[in-house]
């Protein structure tokens, strides 16, 4: 690793700054999502475990559509956020412009929050969510295929 390298992993570097801060939003989000699915479980009263349903006074019931709508969420983020942080650490590397890695990463993290909105907070008919998700999706092809570029 040369020294070109290394400090585009600082913080002084704008790019790494911002990948870093929108890596933790995001971050948050998905754990709000575990907070979410807790409450959606508690309110209606819909548990994987007997424990917990017997301490929550509740039900054992693995179909609840609410609770199942968050989890899908969920499982979305992961599905698109984990590709996100991979991807957007290599684009740091490929010295980009600042002003836009930081729309890159400032869009993808808008299109995660309204994903997930219109999907399991206020539900909203499609094509909003699909709108959200490819906007994200968009956004993380771009950064791979100019880290390729950059790379090969």
């Amino acid at each position: 690793m040369d020294v070109h390298q290394l400090r585009m992993l600082v913080t002084e570097n704008p790019v790494f700054r911002s990948y870093m801060f929108y890596t933790a939003i995001l971050t948050l989000k998905m754990m709000f999502m575990s907070l979410l699915t807790i409450r959606q479980r508690v309110m209606h009263n819909s548990f994987v475990s007997e424990e917990d349903a017997m301490y929550l006074k509740g039900m054992v019931s693995r179909t609840n559509e609410h609770v199942e709508r968050v989890r899908r969420g969920h499982r979305n983020d992961m599905e698109n956020i984990y590709l996100f942080f991979v991807i957007g650490f290599a684009y740091t590397w490929t010295d980009p412009s600042p002003f836009f890695a930081n729309l890159l990463f400032f869009i993808f993290t808008v299109s995660r929050l309204i994903h997930t909105c219109v999907y399991t907070v206020v539900i909203m008919p499609q094509p909003i969510r699909g709108r959200a998700w490819l906007v994200g999706f968009l956004v993380t092809g771009y950064m791979a295929i100019r880290t390729l570029l950059h790379f090969c």
